[in-house]
């Protein structure tokens, strides 16, 4: 066996002992699973590490021949003083570290690396690691085919310092490069490469031990008189380029974008089915003599649907001089013939929801006016926000309004309903219009003030008073945020802040709220006192504002009686509608101090005195201080559950809950009654406090 060839198994030997002993899984693991698992990226590596060697041992030469120039002279003209400097001032113990680095660790970490990676399942790092190396050989081959640089070393007749140091190595260093396969420098590439892969894996020492090869690896090369400086100048744009790939092919968003948008044979079945559904509702129009046109509209019609969130929205344009009453009931009659499990909601005007195929469908009738601000209805516009997307929002930017949606889903505010106060799809839309992408979106919405104007263009509108205002560009008269509230845009944010300062998965599919125990929930909720009632048969955008309602006009009947109300909260389960309060207090005194009139105040006195002298709600007599008269009243209750279960109805609460409670359709509960199956979710995530992003 060859002096290099024993050194180099050895050496090799030695370093898979240490760094496996540091880096590898403790315990067995599928090895030959995980090579499957990422065949791929493996086939990758194997296929640019073959390719090279094909190029160095029998293309080199022709393409040399063929280009007949050695363009290493131009990069001594301008880098000989570097050279010459180095030359002058070298020292044996710094080369022997150089050529360790460069013809051992060096190498050594081109097969350990990936190896490492495979064994401890590190998937993101093994991607990264082919699609720089391909990203790296594809931009250098070129140069390799025309552009020979002769490496410093033979260009400037020196000695070849690694052979001084093993004997023999050439046979191996030329074995898989050439002399004048210099530019740009593939050790400077690929030992950054290896430091930018590792920062991906779980423990992070391993790419600490990378970026100091790296290092090295750049010292290396011009201290050994291997490569020119500007050699390492193309390594470093090669390493540049292949980042700029990793990071787009190893993103969070990447990797969210396969999972929320639809393939092809989704997007086949969903396209095929509104072509159906279409044909079978003109049949229809035709069939009742009705004149209208069905319009596709809503994100089904922009492609900027979610896979896992499909609503098929179906406008039946009327003319604008049809009768009000005549639309709608030709609508709903169309919608209930056409769908499956037809249910009759309200917006503006009622339209139909059913099922088409297995895809949910609304058919919603409405004006075809010329204009957005010719509206007769609210929907008049929704066309012509579709309309208006389809033609300014490019293809490419589709993958950026999907990011958004699901970012907000996942954050808790999309969905401009009632129940939600959130962002709405249109408005997602028109914030990827205005910014450019998702990460732009993110990055400015960080810094949005409160009742921030957003405009496409500098248009006249009105002021408005809302959180946030973008002006709808096809109606000034409109912003289109009205429905988001202050807190949600607060949450969104928050989350734009910290998503960018660390990006998570969890920001687009948050962890589930986990159950807490029992024990643990009755202690948190010791105090609150809660209202069960009857849910009224209507639709969420019509219960939720009647809920926020009652809960603030019991706030306020409460404190008007002395209970000071320290939290008050929501809820509503398939049945029933729960509100929660917690007093400051869990029982008031006896009395309380009533305010009278001031002394001078002689017919108000007189008045006063006449109530209370006598009464038997008065504790003691009248008593006048600090010029004012004051009495001290028996309190009628002292706990709020009773003031609650006596008065409730008397309080003017959402016109159907009002209903329901004069009906008796309610119940006070006290704290140890608060605890049910259906409340178990609610008041953990209450008592756990955390945003989603961070459960």
């Amino acid at each position: 066996m060859k002096q290099w060839m024993l050194y180099m198994l050895l050496s090799n030997i030695i370093l898979f002992l240490i760094l496996a002993a540091f880096f590898f899984p403790k315990k067995r693991v599928p090895i030959v699973k995980r090579f499957l698992d990422f065949k791929m990226y493996v086939a990758i590596i194997i296929a640019v590490t073959v390719f090279q060697i094909i190029e160095v041992n029998l293309i080199d030469d022709f393409a040399t021949q063929l280009i007949g120039k050695d363009f290493a002279s131009i990069f001594y003209s301008y880098e000989k003083p570097l050279f010459e400097l180095i030359n002058n001032n070298l020292n044996h113990v710094a080369l022997l570290m150089a050529a360790f680095l460069y013809i051992v660790f060096y190498p050594f970490t081109l097969w350990f690396t990936p190896l490492l990676f495979i064994v401890n399942g590190e998937e993101k790092s093994i991607k990264a690691l082919s699609y720089g190396l391909l990203t790296i050989y594809l931009f250098a081959l070129p140069f390799y085919f025309f552009f020979p640089v002769t490496n410093v070393y033979t260009y400037l007749h020196l000695d070849f310092h690694l052979d001084r140091f093993i004997s023999g190595i050439d046979d191996f260093f030329y074995t898989v490069t050439t002399k004048n396969n210099c530019f740009p420098s593939l050790h400077v590439a690929v030992s950054l490469l290896l430091a930018k892969s590792s920062t991906f894996m779980k423990n992070k020492k391993y790419s600490y031990l990378m970026i100091i090869q790296a290092a090295g690896i750049l010292f290396s090369v011009l201290y050994l008189s291997i490569h020119w400086f500007t050699d390492v100048c193309g390594g470093l744009i090669a390493a540049a380029l292949a980042f700029k790939v990793i990071d787009h092919e190893c993103s969070i968003e990447k990797k969210v974008l396969k999972k929320i948008t639809p393939s092809i044979e989704e997007r086949r079945r969903l396209n095929s089915t509104v072509i159906d559904l279409i044909k079978k509702i003109r049949e229809e129009l035709d069939r009742e003599n009705i004149k209208a046109t069905p319009k596709l509209v809503g994100s089904v019609a922009k492609d900027t649907y979610l896979r896992d969130s499909i609503d098929i929205d179906i406008f039946l344009l009327f003319p604008p001089n049809t009768p009000r009453e005549e639309m709608e009931k030709k609508g709903l009659l169309v919608g209930r013939k056409i769908l499956k499990d037809p249910e009759e909601r309200y917006a503006e005007h009622p339209y139909i929801r059913g099922k088409f195929n297995g895809y949910d469908v609304e058919i919603v009738p409405c004006y075809r006016v010329k204009k957005a601000s010719e509206k007769i209805s609210a929907v008049d516009r929704t066309p012509f926000h579709t309309d208006f997307i389809k033609k300014n929002l490019p293809p490419r930017k589709r993958k950026d309004v999907r990011l958004l949606k699901r970012f907000l889903k996942g954050i808790g505010c999309y969905g401009a309903e009632a129940q939600v106060e959130g962002f709405s799809g249109y408005l997602c839309e028109l914030l990827v219009l205005k910014y450019g992408s998702f990460k732009n979106v993110l990055k400015n919405a960080a810094n949005w003030k409160k009742g921030e104007v957003i405009k496409l263009k500098d248009v006249s509108s009105p002021s408005f008073k809302d959180p946030l205002v973008f002006i709808d560009p096809v109606d000034p008269n409109r912003n289109v945020a009205s429905a988001l509230s202050e807190e949600k845009l607060n949450i969104f944010k928050r989350a734009c802040r910290e998503y960018l300062k660390k990006p998570s998965e969890k920001f687009f599919f948050p962890n589930p709220v986990k159950p807490l125990p029992d024990d643990e929930i009755r202690r948190h909720i010791q105090g609150f006192v809660g209202v069960e009632i009857d849910k009224p048969d209507i639709i969420p955008d019509n219960l939720y504002p009647q809920v926020k309602k009652s809960l603030r006009r019991i706030v306020n009947a409460c404190e008007e009686k002395g209970f000071m109300i320290e939290k008050g909260l929501f809820t509503i389960t398939d049945s029933k509608v729960y509100i929660f309060l917690k007093p400051k207090e869990s029982q008031l005194s006896p009395t309380y101090t009533h305010r009278g009139p001031p002394v001078d105040e002689k017919e108000h006195v007189e008045s006063f005195l006449k109530k209370w002298k006598n009464s038997e709600l008065a504790v003691g007599e009248p008593y006048c201080k600090d010029g004012r008269w004051y009495v001290e009243v028996k309190r009628k209750y002292r706990k709020l559950e009773n003031f609650l279960a006596e008065n409730l109805p008397k309080i003017s609460l959402g016109k159907d809950i009002e209903n329901v409670v004069k009906e008796g359709g309610y119940r006070v509960l006290t704290s140890k009654d608060l605890l049910t199956d259906d409340l178990k979710l609610f008041w953990s995530e209450y008592i756990d406090g955390k945003m989603p992003w961070e459960r």
